[in-house]
């Protein structure tokens, strides 16, 4: 499990990384992001059809207004950055509500915040190495 979640936080580093060189259209990788993490509720969840396309369609949306914010002109501040994501993911997030049944939800809530603690983990190691 913490293998596929780091590798999903490299895909989406990586995808803000290759959004600096601008494009029009979804980088391979945000594509693949995006279809894996799909996969992943759906096996994790048991997602049915419709729940499926559903949940594809979401992750698509709000990569695409991630990568819109990613690469406004002129940079947001690092605040400012945080602020706008944050509410980016409490829209994501009840879009998923919507979507998924209340078991499902409450697995996805628990998967995604200690997914979240992981990251937070590691990059509190990294800063303690700095010093």
């Amino acid at each position: 499990m913490k293998k596929i979640l780091m590798t999903c936080a490299v895909l989406l580093v990586a995808t803000t990384g290759a959004q600096a060189q601008g494009k029009d259209a979804y980088h391979p990788v945000d594509q693949a992001w995006v279809t894996m993490n799909t996969e992943m509720l759906n096996v994790e969840l048991g997602l049915n059809d419709d729940q499926k396309v559903k949940v594809k369609e979401i992750n698509e949306r709000f990569t695409a207004r991630h990568q819109d914010m990613t690469a406004a002109v002129p940079k947001p501040t690092d605040a400012e950055m945080s602020a706008q994501v944050a509410k980016l993911m409490a829209e994501r997030d009840k879009a998923m509500r919507a979507v998924l049944n209340d078991d499902q939800y409450a697995k996805w809530e628990k998967k995604r915040h200690k997914g979240t603690g992981d990251l937070e983990g590691v990059e509190k190691e990294k800063l303690e190495q700095k010093d």
